[in-house]
């Protein structure tokens, strides 16, 4: 009976070979560009059962037993290719022949049936919501994280110039740029030349709470945690959001509400998932039709109508960096889920010995977890931590979570830039020293901003600020200041002395003294977490000034994710730098010595920072941003008896619309009751001085003009986008402002010496611009825009003269 179960088992060993399914494994690539292939279908005869390749180009595909006829490859920018088994079985890489990618007008019949794509593309708009991961509780992940720089292939004319300056060279010495030219086309056929890979641990929890901290890393010729790259660096997490923002650039997302006036579609092919089918679509703007749109193909699955996978580009053929992204989605725990984006951006331009410079960066997500349970206490506000990770585990975890091993080309590029580099190694902390604006040296460091200001006051300060580093101590640094100025001839210095107790919750405490000037009319201003466009521009113009010794507390904390508050009492000495008196207690005076104590607030909408050497380093903002603050004055500390008392309120809105456009709204307002000095009252915003547009300021109105012990005003100003043309020198883009505000100034006749008058009848000015009236390019990379605007007083206070109302400003931008 044994030797008939060694029999029969013997016997299904030998027939299991012939009748269990065979699994073909492979690679898809382009013929011309030797890129991978990303979601191609490969389908068995029936028509039905088959696979897709993923981002890469790799394919797995499973063949039933006894199956024996061709296996159909096809993808929408392909010709369709047909190859028997037996060549997929000795061949690992496979290439396809580029073809058609323009769309085609779909033809319907004479009933005037719907373009079957559309039902499709409204079925995924109604479902968004439910399907993207921002509409999840939480979610967690470990990303391994890659990002290349290295060259084209080599088009059939370069390798004919290779082959013949290779001839050449035999027979007669080659000039210096043919020697180059060899020289360049042999190092890129041997190596990549920059290569960072880095895995992190994400964790969010809806809404807007983030962390991300480094795991491991490894770069090419450098050391610094700085060269992390991380997936949103360079595009969303996910395609569902009205606008796309690529690179600092806003995308119409083909699928959004209204999609249809603005984007052509093609339903092109069809795949399986299981039970479900895979709607493979593709898109392109309208012919015509002016606006950031982007082409590609979008794979919408029938289980949820979810994005399976989507392949995009920049349509603006114009562009000098072609942009494209590429994200593919699985179900996971009943979520579907990005699990690999990447980003490729091909300097076209940018040519070296007949090739062209690319950057690729990929990002792979593996330990996925659906709505875990994550506390609000472990979020604050750094995003990201880029603590240096423990050499011993660095490569372990790496080698763990690399997707796939690196090529011969890529591991060279660690060596080749390891040795290019070596001598140079100080660039690593010249990075450092640009990113935290400090130059660190033992326990101690530079700080950066204090080298120079720019004001028609001092015309230039030049200075330097010393303070401890965290190589000192983590959670103290003290330090201290000085500058000359060289137009007022005067010095300026200050210290201080701050207690870090926890930096993710902005809890500190901190003790300041400061000799110095400050513009009048701004103390109440709060830039605390806002990125600063082209307001930054009104402090170079500031003219007016007054003197100030400072004795400060001041004491912070995070009261929730975005809102912040400080608590503040301090001692001031003020001297104005011009001749003005304040009749105070019956007696004029020039020299005030104020009390202070305050509160301040901001709401800033993630507000975010990375965590390096100990540091915040702020990476950005969403709108809105809200700013409130009580000060009251008081005979504290031996100072005057001013009993004044101030709120001040400002919000800043940006609605980025639908359809394309971009409209920012700036409110401020501010009521200071009680007796002060000229520079504690508010002036009127303007920023007439300067000949560049300035955000939310009266462009037509005087730095002084006004003045106002309470106020409110509104700016406007919206873009309405690419109008007209689109060319290579020029894609202008309209602009609207329109400007109002009002203020009131209260017992006028205390202030003396100086002039004043407030805006109690309303200011107006509107304004009509255009960016990017000219372009030029940069580098072959980008272009600088430059466009100009023109703004018109009107109103109660416009000028006798009509031209005296008019202001011409130059407008100045940069994009791909």
């Amino acid at each position: 009976m044994a030797k008939g179960l060694l029999l029969t088992l013997f016997g299904i060993l030998l027939i299991l070979p012939a009748t269990s399914q065979i699994v073909i494994r492979g690679r898809l690539i382009d013929s011309l560009s030797r890129r991978p292939i990303a979601f191609a279908n490969l389908t068995l005869s029936d028509g039905r059962s088959g696979t897709t390749s993923e981002i890469e180009g790799n394919f797995s595909l499973s063949i039933p037993p006894g199956y024996t006829d061709s296996i159909y490859i096809s993808h929408v920018s392909y010709r369709r290719r047909v190859a028997s088994l037996n060549y997929l079985q000795n061949h690992a890489v496979i290439s396809l022949r580029p073809g058609a990618t323009q769309l085609r007008e779909v033809e319907v019949s004479a009933t005037k049936l719907e373009n079957p794509a559309f039902e499709i593309i409204r079925k995924a708009i109604l479902h968004k919501k439910e399907n993207d991961p921002a509409s999840l509780k939480s979610y967690d992940y470990k990303a391994y994280n890659k990002f290349l720089a290295t060259m084209s292939e080599p088009s059939e004319k370069t390798d004919s110039i290779v082959a013949a300056l290779k001839i050449k060279r035999d027979t007669i010495k080659l000039k210096r740029s043919q020697r180059q030219f060899l020289f360049t086309d042999s190092l890129a056929r041997k190596t990549d030349f920059f290569l960072s890979e880095s895995v992190t641990e994400k964790e969010v929890l809806n809404p807007g709470k983030v962390k991300e901290k480094l795991l491991a890393l490894k770069v090419s010729g450098f050391k610094s945690p700085l060269f992390t790259n991380v997936a949103t660096d360079y595009q969303p997490f996910a395609f569902y959001d009205d606008n796309i923002n690529l690179l600092g650039k806003d995308f119409i997302n083909p699928v959004s509400k209204g999609t249809f006036s603005r984007y052509d579609f093609l339903l092109s092919d069809t795949s399986y998932l299981g039970k479900d089918t895979v709607f493979i679509i593709q898109f392109q703007p309208k012919h015509n039709k002016l606006f950031n749109g982007l082409s590609g193909v979008i794979s919408i699955c029938t289980d949820g109508f979810a994005i399976k996978n989507v392949i995009a580009s920049s349509s603006d053929s114009l562009a000098q960096t072609a942009l494209r992204i590429q994200q593919n989605y699985k179900k996971i725990e009943g979520h579907w889920f990005p699990i690999q984006i990447n980003t490729d951006l091909d300097f076209k331009n940018m040519l070296l010995a007949g090739r062209h410079i690319i950057v690729q960066h990929r990002s792979y997500f593996e330990d996925i977890r659906i709505n875990p349970e994550l506390s609000n206490k472990e979020f604050g506000d750094i995003m990201i931590d880029l603590s240096v990770p423990k050499p011993k585990e660095n490569q372990l975890i790496l080698d763990r979570y690399r997707h796939n091993p690196l090529t011969i080309k890529e591991a060279r590029a660690y060596t080749f830039m390891d040795s290019a580099m070596r001598k140079i190694i100080w660039m690593d902390r010249i990075l450092e020293a640009v990113a935290t604006q400090s130059a660190r040296l033992g326990p101690v460091e530079l700080d950066l901003t204090r080298i120079s200001k720019i004001n028609n006051y001092e015309r230039l300060r030049l200075g330097a600020g010393l303070y401890t580093s965290t190589r000192f101590s983590k959670w103290l640094r003290f330090g201290g200041y000085a500058g000359y100025g060289i137009r007022d001839e005067k010095w300026k210095y200050g210290g201080e002395m701050r207690f870090n107790f926890n930096l993710n919750k902005d809890f500190y405490l901190r003790f300041l003294y400061s000799k110095d000037i400050y513009e009048t009319g701004s103390s109440h201003e709060n830039h605390e977490g806002q990125q600063l466009g082209s307001e930054t521009i009104r402090f170079y113009v500031a003219s007016q000034f007054d003197h100030i010794e400072q004795y400060k507390s001041e004491i912070g904390f995070r009261l929730m994710r975005d809102v912040h508050a400080s608590l503040f009492v301090s001692r001031n000495e003020i001297r104005p730098t011009y001749a003005y008196n304040l009749l105070f207690n019956n007696e004029l005076i020039n020299t005030f010595l104020i009390g202070e104590t305050g509160i301040a607030f901001r709401y800033v909408r993630k507000e975010n920072y990375m965590g390096f050497q100990g540091k915040k380093i702020f990476l950005g903002q969403q709108f809105p941003v809200f700013t409130l603050s009580f000060v009251q004055a008081a005979p504290i500390a031996n100072t005057q008896n001013f009993t004044y008392s101030r709120v001040d309120f400002a919000s800043k809105v940006q609605i980025k619309h639908r359809y394309g456009g971009k409209t920012r709204l700036f409110f401020t307002s501010g009521y200071l009751n009680g007796l002060a000095p000229y520079g504690k009252l508010y002036n009127g915003r303007g920023a007439s001085s300067s000949s560049y547009v300035v955000e939310n300021y009266f462009q037509t109105m005087g730095l002084y003009e006004f003045t106002a012990t309470k106020y409110a005003s509104l700016f406007l100003s919206h873009n309405v986008g690419n109008v007209l043309i689109n060319k290579k020198y020029s894609k202008p883009e309209l602009l609207l402002f329109h400007n109002m505000g009002i203020g009131q100034l209260g017992n006028p006749k205390v202030q003396t010496g100086l002039t004043l008058q407030s805006f109690g009848k309303g200011y107006f000015e509107s304004g009509l611009g255009l960016n990017n009236i000219f372009r030029v390019n940069y580098a072959n990379v980008a272009y600088w825009g430059f466009g100009g605007a023109v703004f018109y007083r009107y109103g109660p206070y416009q000028l006798p003269s009509p031209s005296n109302n008019l202001f011409w400003r130059v407008t100045f931008s940069i994009g791909i």
